[in-house]
């Protein structure tokens, strides 16, 4: 029988703020990372959109080149998440696919859903049991 083996999760900054520099108006993404021993939960509060899906790419990106495997992504404060936002999340999903990796979407607002649903990623985004059943 072998042994288990384990390293020690890379340190990561537990609160990142997403605000593009651009002029104006602009809607804020705030995420909050933390380590589990298998899963890492990234906390996702705001405003998903092209403004904020490239900088939060780099940050799942960065995630997975260190070695997360498997990410947990806790939207139930997220606002909104644009086509830019789903397009990242679907990138995501199949990075850590093609490193035996899986992305599970957890607390997705029913408005949310129902977007996920129109765009047929229901089936796609391995979602929160509770969330995901079919509404009545």
């Amino acid at each position: 029988m072998g042994a288990l083996q384990t390293s020690e999760a890379p340190q990561i900054k537990p609160v990142v703020t997403v605000k593009p520099p651009e002029p104006g108006p602009v809607a804020e993404l705030k995420l909050v990372i933390g380590a589990g021993s298998e899963e890492t939960v990234v906390t996702l509060a705001g405003s998903l959109t092209m403004s904020s899906a490239y900088l939060l790419g780099r940050v799942l990106t960065e995630l997975v080149d260190q070695g997360h495997r498997f990410l947990v992504l806790d939207v139930h404060d997220l606002e909104s998440c644009d086509g830019a936002g789903w397009t990242l999340l679907l990138g995501i999903r199949w990075r850590l696919a093609t490193v035996a990796g899986r992305l599970r979407l957890t607390g997705l607002p029913p408005r949310l859903m129902r977007s996920c649903r129109q765009m047929e990623l229901a089936e796609v985004f391995e979602l929160d049991g509770k969330v995901a059943e079919p509404a009545g």
